[in-house]
């Protein structure tokens, strides 16, 4: 089963225990030693634990259901990109996005398979999981991380995911064209 990094777990964790009494109500109880526990950050963590926390994390946002997972990897990305992994910055998003991954899950290959000068496509393939809400939230991170290179209004479609079926996941993502000068 796959694994993720710790410092991918403590977003979440640090969440939950700013809200510790109703959080310890939500997490499944396998889970809650993670409200107490030290999370090392460059321990790997069993990707499900990940997945079940942020489900926990998005019923305590005041964010709309149909987008808090959008703005969970929004905020994962400004936090990633801002901070610990700055270094990145000088480096093109896509390049960025691909050595975030690879940093931070034990699984997967992320590449790139189209790129305009307007759009973006990322493939996972070979992850152990299929979560549609982890892929919403990897939609938002992926928008969020062209969004902190520049593009304006970056919006993702999702057309294929292991949730779903598919050998593989797929993000779009798309911005406004620059004006012509």
């Amino acid at each position: 089963m796959g694994k993720t990094k710790g410092s991918a777990v403590l977003n979440a964790v640090k969440l939950l225990r700013t809200r510790k009494d109703e959080a310890a109500r939500l997490v499944p109880p396998a889970l809650r030693h993670y409200l107490e526990d030290r999370v090392v950050v460059a321990s790997w963590y069993p990707e499900e634990d990940l997945i079940a926390l942020i489900v926990t994390c998005a019923a305590l946002l005041p964010v709309p259901r149909e987008r808090v997972f959008e703005t969970m990897g929004a905020r994962s990305a400004r936090t990633h990109l801002e901070g610990v992994y700055a270094d990145l910055l000088h480096r093109g998003p896509t390049t960025r996005a691909r050595t975030l991954w690879k940093t931070q899950h034990d699984t997967g290959v992320l590449s790139v398979t189209s790129e305009t000068p307007s759009s973006v496509t990322y493939e996972l393939v070979g992850w152990d999981h299929g979560s549609a809400e982890y892929c919403r939230l990897l939609g938002g991170y992926f928008s969020e991380v062209h969004r902190l290179a520049g593009a304006a209004n970056p919006t993702f479609l999702h057309p294929a995911c292991r949730s779903a079926s598919s050998p593989r996941c797929v993000w779009v993502v798309r911005w406004e064209a620059a004006s012509p000068a």
